[in-house]
Formats: structure tokens, C-alpha cells, sequence
């Protein structure tokens, strides 16, 4: 319960400041050659922000924590107003870590940016007046874990308004990881519609619900479900 608390926590501070980072997982392979990923970070206020990156623990829930196998860059990252900045990160595990999951936290701490002095010679202020301190929890795994999910009691209907509604079950068959996935609305002529669904932990199952408001039931063909890291086809399912 405390995590899920954590997690809408998280989210308002981030909204309400209107500070975010794209994408919000990492989901790498980070044995043999390791895994590389580029973050970009928004700051959609009038205020330049500045913070300063540190790795930290993950919560445990996974095989391990990685925060000493993390390289990043840069350590303290600055974005002007409406404008974004990209955060380079890397993960090597060590030699003979085992198959499995892995996860750090990054903290993102607001530091004081100086304005410019006044005209009437008073003390220069500092931009971040409500600071920020933030966690991103990445997760990354160790070994050859394709990812494996099965749809299961696929079916399409109608609710009271017309909408139409696509109702399915989710399975994670995948040795030791979860997997974030996006799921393809597929339409007869092979065009589809997309949405990132989120993260399956390891042997879970979801029930997912989605009301198309744009798309009739005449004019969807089946799902697809691919990996939200690397685009790929994971599995899909014929109506």
C-alpha cells in the first residue's frame, strides 16, 4: 500500500510543477555489452530548473539493486524555461550476476538556480522557490529473458453509449522479468491505434478494459501486443 501511495505522490508533484521525464522505464538487458538509454526531462514552467542526479537503492522487491553499476550523464542537469534536456544513462552488471531483475532509484534533487541582481541593488533571489525531490525507479534484468505474454478471452461489445469495448486478459510467461508492453489496436486494413498499457510483473495476469470512442467494432481485427523498449512484436490475437 505504501509503494501505491508513493506512486500518486509522485505523479501529482511531478504535474503540479510541471516537470516530467520521457520515458518513465528502462527495462534494458545490462549483462554482455550492457544497457544504454536517453532520458529527456520537460520543464514546461517559466522558471529555469536545475537538478542534481543521484543513484540510489531500489525497493528490494527485485533480485537485486544496481545503483553502484549505473553511469550517467549529466550528474546536474539544467532546463531553461519551456524548453527539455537529455539525461544519458548506462548499466553494466558485473561478471557472473544472476538471470534476473534489477533496479535503482534515481533522485532527482532540486538545486537553487540564481536570478538575475534587481535594479533597486536588494539580494539576488533563487529561481527553484519550491523545490523538488524526486525518485524514478528503473528496472533492468541479467540473462537471454525474451519476453513472453499471452492474450487470453479476447472479446468486443458495446457499452450503454455506443462506444465500443475491447475486454482481455493478459499473461506474463516470461522467465524472471516483467515486461513493460504497448498494446496495438489493429483495424481491418492493417492500420492500428497504440497505447502504452504499463508493466506485468513476473507470472501475473492483467485484465484490461479499453473503450474506443473512434473506432467501430466492424473496423478492429485483433491486438497486438509489443515491447514498449524495443517496439517489437511480442504477441497478437486475431477477433
Amino acid at each position: 500500500m505504501k509503494k501505491k501511495i508513493f506512486i500518486l505522490f509522485l505523479v501529482s508533484f511531478i504535474t503540479t510543477f510541471a516537470f516530467h521525464i520521457s520515458p518513465t522505464f528502462f527495462e534494458k538487458r545490462i549483462d554482455t555489452g550492457g544497457g544504454y538509454q536517453e532520458f529527456t526531462m520537460y520543464n514546461n514552467s517559466t522558471k529555469t530548473q536545475r537538478f542534481k542526479i543521484v543513484p540510489l537503492p531500489g525497493t528490494g522487491e527485485y533480485k537485486g539493486h544496481m545503483d553502484k553499476w549505473i553511469e550517467f550523464s549529466p550528474k546536474i542537469i539544467t532546463i531553461r524555461p519551456r524548453s527539455q534536456s537529455t539525461l544519458k544513462v548506462y548499466v553494466k552488471a558485473p561478471k557472473g550476476t544472476p538471470e534476473g531483475e534489477y533496479s535503482t532509484f534515481l533522485n532527482f534533487k532540486s538545486v537553487p538556480v540564481p536570478e538575475l541582481a534587481k535594479d533597486d541593488g536588494k539580494n539576488v533571489a533563487a529561481a527553484a522557490r519550491m523545490a523538488l525531490n524526486v525518485n524514478l525507479e528503473i528496472v533492468a534484468y541479467v540473462g537471454d529473458l525474451k519476453p513472453k505474454l499471452e492474450i487470453s478471452n479476447l472479446k468486443i461489445s458495446e457499452n450503454k453509449e455506443k462506444e465500443t469495448v475491447i475486454s482481455f486478459k493478459v499473461k506474463n510467461n516470461t522467465s524472471k522479468r516483467g515486461i513493460w508492453y504497448n498494446i496495438d489496436i489493429i483495424g481491418n486494413n492493417d492500420g492500428y491505434e497504440t497505447l502504452e498499457k504499463g508493466r506485468i510483473g513476473v507470472g501475473a495476469t492483467q485484465d484490461v478494459v479499453l473503450t474506443m470512442k473512434k473506432m467501430k467494432k466492424s473496423d478492429i481485427s485483433g491486438i497486438r501486443l509489443r515491447d514498449s523498449s524495443t517496439h517489437e512484436e511480442i504477441t497478437k490475437k486475431k477477433l
